[in-house]
Order: C-alpha cells, then structure tokens, then sequence
C-alpha cells in the first residue's frame, strides 16, 4: 500500500479552490456585462409614446427621430390635444425643442394653446403631452417635425 502524498494534495487543493472561485465568479462577471449591453437600449435620450389612436382618422408615422402625422380635420380651426407623450428616461433634467418647418399646423409642448411652448426643459423621469394645433383650411392635413435633445 502506497503512502498518501501531502505534495500532491497542496495543489489539488489550490486548484479545487481556483476552480470553485471561478465557478462562482463567472456568473457574476457575465451578468455585469450584459446588465451593460441592456443599458445601452435604455440610454434613449427621450421615449414618445402615441395617444394618435384616440383620435378619429389619425395615424404617426415614425423614422427614426422623425415624426409625420396624417390626419382630417373635424372644423376650421382645431387643436389636438395630449397626441403624442414625451418621456425623459434620463437622469438629469434634458432640453427638448420641436423643429417643425413653417406652416399652417403647429406642434407644440403642453396642452395650453394660447402659449405654444416648441422648446421645454423636463426633469428626470418625467413625462410632458405633445399637441398640435390646425388652421389649415385643406380636409386631409400632414405634419411632419422632429424632435431634438440637449
């Protein structure tokens, strides 16, 4: 019968514990870095989401950054009210600023239409409506506008 080694058994132990420590580490390790790949889709610098089916005959179309609602008025002068909703998934307060080309519809912050804010300041988790607002005279209106971010 052959003596058992104490030499051998320093490293097996070393390497039992390495592999024990790396079994219970690499978990850890791989969910850091995909908590880092799932918070890359949340860095949006803004989050919209649509009211546009509350409204008869109206549809968004969205590419990208850019908006186009379609829609047909219901009277001569008519504003929309709370159609699409702004979000700031931020942790700082973020500027916001519609950029719209001139035109008969307005697209503004808020839903006062005697004060059509294009630019608005939004703390962090906070939501803001988006309205539009129509003095055209045509039936079957578009309106196209992007939105930018500081």
């Amino acid at each position: 019968m052959m003596p058992k080694s104490n030499l051998l058994s320093i490293p097996l132990n070393f390497f039992a514990s390495l592999l024990l420590i790396s079994l219970i580490a690499a978990p850890i390790y791989f969910a850091q870095n995909f908590a880092k790949v799932a918070g890359v889709k949340s860095e949006a610098s803004y989050i919209i989401s649509s009211q546009v089916d509350k409204f008869p005959q109206m549809k968004l179309e969205q590419v990208g950054g850019s908006f186009k609602i379609s829609f047909t008025k219901q009277a001569p002068s008519q504003a929309y009210l709370s159609v699409l909703i702004i979000t700031n998934p931020t942790k700082e307060s973020r500027q916001y600023t519609i950029i719209q080309p001139s035109g008969a519809n307005k697209t503004f912050f808020g839903e006062d239409v005697s004060n059509l804010q294009r630019e608005v300041k939004i703390p962090p988790q906070t939501s803001v409506p988006i309205s539009l607002i129509s003095t055209s005279n045509q039936n079957d209106q578009i309106l196209q506008f992007t939105i930018s971010s500081k």
